[in-house]
């Protein structure tokens, strides 16, 4: 019997263990790619975004986080946004210390919820309107 891309439906023609064809397989990748590019800039990951990670091996998901964990950790001790996001992959992908390392499973602590000034921006703090979608000074994202 003929094996299917799980994601497309075509026939997979050549000798693979992968669910997907190779047109497939290489736009997952490049999701993948785009994916951890808006993880460290945006400071976010999005339910869709998590949708297209489930596609992946769990070994992929721990190079994700422990590359995202570097980056953040370049620039010094973890701001709230990037704590909230190791976070999530940490639960969503059900990742463990023996999977990420005891000295990067820094988090799972929940930070305070504090009230957010929408008349200022949380990444620069200057001022913009309510209604703003991006931060016309530093490029943030203020809304999804």
């Amino acid at each position: 019997m003929a094996k299917v891309c799980i994601e497309c439906g075509k026939e997979i023609k050549q000798e693979t263990d992968s669910p997907y064809c190779n047109k497939c397989d290489d736009m997952l990748d490049k999701r993948f790619e785009e994916i951890e590019g808006n993880i460290i800039v945006f400071k976010e990951l999005m339910d869709k975004e998590i949708e297209i990670l489930n596609k992946f091996e769990k070994e992929d998901i721990v190079e994700l986080y422990l590359r995202v964990y570097e980056d953040f950790k370049e620039d010094g001790d973890f701001t709230e946004d990037e704590t909230r996001i190791l976070n999530t992959i940490q639960k969503t992908f059900s990742l463990s210390e023996n999977d990420i390392g005891k000295d990067k499973a820094v988090i799972y602590k929940e930070s305070p919820v504090k009230k957010i000034d929408k008349t200022k921006c949380p990444d620069c703090a200057k001022d913009i309107k309510e209604d703003f979608n991006l931060c016309p000074y530093c490029g943030y994202r203020l809304k999804l």
